[in-house]
């Protein structure tokens, strides 16, 4: 756990050094206050947020049929932050944590399976529309991906639900200056290995998001 938490720091003050080093540079051309008005807007500035919305996260079984996997809606939560670079175009990064569950069956046994996760995603952002429609997509880093379950009052490792690297791409519309509705779909990029009741398989994730930000 301390390992994770490590690498959770060093991930987040490196997108920190990118970002004040960004921002250092253009020091003179930045203001941190919303423009209603986009060609009145500097050409770089910063945005903050943070958010929560709920999650879908698509698992099977690709090399048994022994195990049936049936996932449950989860939720989410994020902090972000992004560089805007004039009125179309942003660089955007977040923290988010998402907790969910997954039904788990065989002929012997069935649990409910916790999954924790906690993603940083680096995403490239085309805003249109007054920034009214926000189009994104990157590479996704997950730093901590946990499930868990319990068979006679003792604690059983399922192991990961998402591997390292993954692929997000999303959209989201303004409701007002200060909130926007987002959807985000996640690919995974590599399989995983997971056990169950003594069984050990490959699983194929997906995930889907929906939720709201409120910007600051």
């Amino acid at each position: 756990m301390k390992s994770i938490f490590r690498y959770i720091v060093l991930v987040v003050l490196a997108v920190a050094g990118i970002v004040l080093g960004t921002t250092e540079s253009v020091a003179q051309e930045m203001e941190y206050s919303y423009y209603p008005d986009q060609r009145q807007a500097p050409k770089v500035r910063m945005e903050w947020g943070v958010g929560v919305g709920g999650s879908y996260t698509g698992i099977r079984s690709i090399s048994t049929s022994d195990v049936v996997l049936r996932p449950r809606i989860g939720f989410s939560g994020h902090f972000d932050m992004a560089v805007c670079i004039g009125r179309n175009f942003a660089i955007e990064t977040e923290i988010g944590y998402e907790g969910a569950s997954i039904k788990a069956k065989t002929e012997d046994l069935s649990r409910k399976v916790r999954t924790r996760t906690v993603d940083i995603p680096l995403l490239l952002s085309l805003r249109l529309a007054n920034s009214r429609v926000r189009i994104s997509a990157g590479p996704l880093f997950t730093v901590m991906s946990k499930a868990e379950y319990t068979e006679n009052s003792e604690t059983r490792f399922f192991g990961p639900v998402y591997p390292t690297w993954n692929l997000a791409a999303g959209i989201g519309v303004g409701l007002s200056r200060h909130f926007i509705i987002e959807a985000r779909y996640i690919h995974a990029l590599k399989d995983n290995v997971n056990q169950f009741d003594g069984v050990e398989f490959n699983t194929r994730p997906y995930r889907v998001t929906a939720g709201i930000t409120v910007l600051f």
